[in-house]
């Protein structure tokens, strides 16, 4: 196996974990917002004192870090597909960026789960 094939492959796992990872996000976005419309219509919102809206944001801060994790996975295996620096570096911004979002998310869940 010669090297251009080996660098599709990577290019093409990389676009399968960015993919999977953009479908975790919406398709939990989705059943979150569901989740919230349930409890807008059933009238638990208004009668458990904001415990149901703190359920749907854990929730949806569980999937945003989970999805953010597929994709800042996906663009660790970009890393070895990039030719130049230049594209190096704008990938390692991205991913710290990602990181610091992901570290973000992370502590305000830690905080609703004290709650």
């Amino acid at each position: 196996m010669d090297w251009p094939n080996l660098r599709e492959i990577a290019v093409f796992i990389q676009h399968c974990v960015s993919t999977i990872g953009s479908v975790i996000i919406i398709s939990g976005v989705l059943f979150c917002f569901c989740q919230y419309l349930y409890y807008i219509f059933s009238g638990k919102l208004a009668s458990t004192q904001g415990s149901s809206i703190n359920t749907v944001r854990l929730n949806l801060g569980r999937v945003l870090i989970l999805g953010l994790e597929f994709i800042v996975a996906a663009d660790l295996i970009g890393t070895t597909t990039t030719p130049d620096y230049y594209d190096l570096g704008l990938l390692a911004i991205i991913v710290l960026i990602r990181t610091i979002l992901t570290f973000s998310i992370n502590r305000e869940l830690m905080t609703l789960n004290k709650e």
